[in-house]
C-alpha cells in the first residue's frame, strides 16, 4: 500500500504548530515576574497576620511553608548540600536527610524575615544567564533595621521555575549547611545514618550581618 506525501506546505504548517505548541509549553514565565508573584503573596500574608506572629513565632514558620515551600525544588536543593556524600547515601537515607532539611529551610527563612515589618521590597535589575534553564534573582526587603537581601537561585521545572538555593542577607544557605554536614559527618566517623540524625543546620549568623 503506497501512502501519499502530505502537501509540502501543510507538512511544513503542521510541523511549526507543533514547535510552537512546544516553546509555549516549555517557556516559563520571566524569572523576575515569578519572584514578584511568590513575594506578593507572601507579603501579603504577613501584613495580614503580622500580630499574629508577633505574639507567636510559630505562625511565621506555617507562613514560610505556605507560601514558599511549593516552589523550592527540596530533592535538588538536599542533593547540593549533602554534596559528595549525596551517591553513598541510600534512597532512604536521602529521603531522610531531604526531610530534616526541609524543616531546617523553612525555619531559616522565617528567622529571616522576622524582622521585616511591613516597610517594603525591591528587586533588583535582572540579568539573564547564558543557560535559559537556570536564573538568579536578588531582592531587598526593607524593614527598620535595615535592608534583608535574599538572592534566588532558580532552576527551571517544567511550565514554571524551582529554587534550587537561597542567600539570605548575605549569608549562601546552601553553602552553609553543606559545610555543617560535612563537618557533622567527619564528626561522626563516616556513618551516615549518625550524621544525618545529629544534623543540625543553623544559619544564625544570617541574623547578625
Amino acid at each position: 500500500m503506497k501512502f501519499k506525501a502530505l502537501p509540502t506546505t501543510l507538512s511544513a504548517s503542521m510541523l511549526a504548530a507543533m514547535v510552537a505548541s512546544t516553546s509555549v509549553q516549555a517557556a516559563p514565565e520571566p524569572a523576575p515576574v515569578f519572584v514578584k508573584r511568590i513575594s506578593d503573596t507572601l507579603v501579603d500574608r504577613l501584613v495580614k497576620e503580622r500580630a499574629n506572629y508577633q505574639k507567636n513565632p510559630a505562625v511565621l514558620n506555617t507562613i514560610v511553608k505556605e507560601n514558599i515551600e511549593p516552589y523550592v525544588d527540596f530533592e535538588g536543593f538536599a542533593r547540593g548540600v549533602m554534596g559528595q556524600y549525596y551517591r553513598q547515601a541510600t534512597p532512604a537515607q536521602r529521603t531522610t536527610f531531604t526531610q530534616t532539611f526541609r524543616q531546617s529551610l523553612i525555619r531559616t527563612y522565617a528567622k529571616g524575615l522576622a524582622a521585616y515589618n511591613n516597610e517594603s521590597y525591591s528587586i533588583r535589575p535582572f540579568t539573564p544567564g547564558r543557560d535559559p534553564s537556570k536564573a538568579v534573582v536578588s531582592m531587598d526587603f526593607k524593614t527598620s533595621n535595615g535592608t534583608i537581601p535574599v538572592t534566588y537561585q532558580l532552576i527551571q521545572s517544567g511550565e514554571s521555575w524551582k529554587v534550587r538555593n537561597v542567600s539570605l542577607n548575605g549569608i549562601d544557605i546552601g553553602l552553609t549547611f553543606r559545610n555543617q554536614f560535612s563537618s557533622t559527618v567527619q564528626s561522626n566517623k563516616g556513618n551516615l545514618d549518625n550524621a544525618i540524625k545529629n544534623f543540625t543546620p543553623s544559619a544564625d549568623a544570617a541574623g547578625n550581618r
